[in-house]
């Protein structure tokens, strides 16, 4: 039973992305740190990487996809999974240090900024 609910969970999350991007008129997203283009596919995972969401649009991020939850504007993001395991060295201009989204589940969307304290901060190096 449990199974199903989760199921059943996954099934409305599936649909509210693939509205939103349908909304938006897109079938593809760009990876949030590397604009590297991540096709959409119909079942999970989704994206070859993750999804997020943000309050906030970020500027420094060329890439975003309105939506709306429970009422409140909020951005979808993505970000790929070169970046999240660390094949492209993402650096805190700030303090110098490496992000490691590798402990990110792939294929999923997070209800939260994965990046909160941190766009103005990062930049893509190769």
């Amino acid at each position: 039973m449990e199974d199903d609910a989760q199921m059943g969970q996954g099934e409305d999350l599936r649909k509210f992305i693939l509205a939103a991007l349908s909304a938006s008129h897109r079938n593809v997203v760009n990876c949030a740190l590397c604009h590297r283009v991540l096709p959409v596919f119909e079942q999970f995972p989704l994206v070859d990487g993750t999804l997020f969401l943000s309050p906030s649009r970020h500027d420094e991020i060329e890439y975003d996809v309105p939506c709306h939850l429970q009422g409140r504007l909020m951005h979808l993001y993505a970000v790929c999974v070169d970046c999240l395991e660390g094949v492209h060295k993402i650096i805190c201009i700030k303090c110098k240090s490496r992000w490691d989204g590798s402990w990110h589940q792939l294929g999923t969307m997070y209800t939260y900024d994965i990046l909160a304290a941190s766009p103005p901060h990062f930049h893509f190096k190769t």
